[in-house]
């Protein structure tokens, strides 16, 4: 329970050192108070009268955060004889307080429910996390079953066989890896970079194809169609990058299709690396979204509902890591079974006088 009324989601809600009168709890959504409240969202940091004589604080934390306290009475602006009836029905002597009094409590109160919020959201990407640890944990279990199931049963597997599963064991680990090196990322930024180290980008790039030759039995193919000897500071996260936006291009794209990696180098400090793949098409109004958490295009969702929109979200984290520039585009293929497909195009721009140090 919050310590001064507070007003949310078109409802008031009791407080714990100051009451809400039974009348405002009663009536909050009449037309006048829903009218009074509704004009104090645009209002700026201070004390009002509500239409019924008491004091409402409101509280502008940030530009999109404010939060609204009513049922005061703050000594500036309360009206008491206004206020007769709003204190008639089974009456509450609550206090008449100075504005400083009031702010000091509602501060108190703005810190705790930010702080609450915070944590809200940190407990569901710790929930998050371990659903996926599940998931991958028990894709790995799969994979290592049929190794010892036909070694048990006498029946062999051929070296490219076997190589083939080991190679999906180390990319479920992997996404095993990326999942929890986000979710440090998430509870503190400063500790996850670690130490930079000078790295040729085209072989990272060439590694992670080389990673995910035949993931997810997908005839679909990375060509590094240009080479490049350009050297970048990178943390350890960098290859998590690659992982997330090559791994991204296999998963959406339709079967027997290329992923290509082109490099280019304007000048002796700067490179340009763009990778191309077929996958569902995103409108020119969800391209500016893409990276914010949770967010997934239409056409996306069509193709596979069950992904959770923090994967490109993620690398754009990373990149600001680096003071990498990342961006998207996506051009209008057609319609197959029932999903708009697009040429997606992934750009990723490299400033070795913006590199880490």
């Amino acid at each position: 329970m919050a310590l001064l009324p507070i007003y949310k989601d078109e409802m008031l809600f009791d407080g714990s050192f100051i009451h809400a009168l039974p009348f405002c709890l009663k009536n909050c959504k009449n037309d006048k108070c829903l009218a009074h409240y509704r004009n104090m969202i645009s209002k700026t940091t201070g004390f009002y009268t509500c239409p019924y004589g008491l004091s409402t604080f409101v509280y502008n934390v940030s530009c999109d955060t404010t939060f609204i306290f009513s049922g005061l009475r703050e000594r500036s602006t309360y009206r008491k004889k206004q206020a007769a009836i709003a204190q008639s029905d089974n009456r509450v002597f609550n206090p008449v307080l100075d504005a400083e009094e009031l702010v000091s409590l509602a501060k108190n109160e703005c810190e705790y429910q930010q702080e609450k919020f915070r944590l809200s959201q940190k407990m569901e990407e710790v929930n998050e996390l371990l659903h996926e640890a599940r998931k991958l944990n028990g894709q790995i279990k799969t994979e290592c079953d049929i190794i010892w199931e036909n070694s048990a049963s006498g029946t062999g597997y051929s070296v490219d066989e076997l190589l083939g599963i080991i190679r999906n064991i180390h990319i479920y680990s992997f996404i095993v890896y990326n999942r929890f090196q986000y979710f440090d990322t998430v509870l503190n930024p400063a500790l996850s970079v670690g130490a930079s180290y000078n790295a040729v980008i085209f072989k990272k790039l060439d590694k992670m194809r080389k990673l995910l030759k035949g993931y997810s039995r997908k005839n679909v193919w990375i060509s590094l169609d240009t080479q490049s000897t350009y050297n970048y500071r990178i943390h350890q996260s960098f290859e998590t990058l690659l992982f997330i936006i090559l791994e991204n291009a296999i998963k959406y794209s339709p079967d027997n299709k290329p992923i290509t990696v082109n490099f280019e180098e304007p000048d002796k400090d700067c490179l340009t690396v763009t990778i191309q793949s077929t996958g569902p098409y995103c409108r020119t109004d969800e391209l500016s979204k893409l990276g914010t958490k949770g967010f997934r295009g239409e056409s996306a969702q069509q193709f596979d509902s069950t992904g959770q929109g923090i994967g490109l979200h993620f690398a754009k984290r990373i990149c600001e890591q680096h003071n990498i520039s990342i961006e998207f585009s996506s051009k209008y293929l057609g319609k197959d079974h029932g999903v708009t497909y697009g040429t997606f195009t992934v750009k990723l721009y490299f400033d070795r006088n913006k590199q880490p140090k």
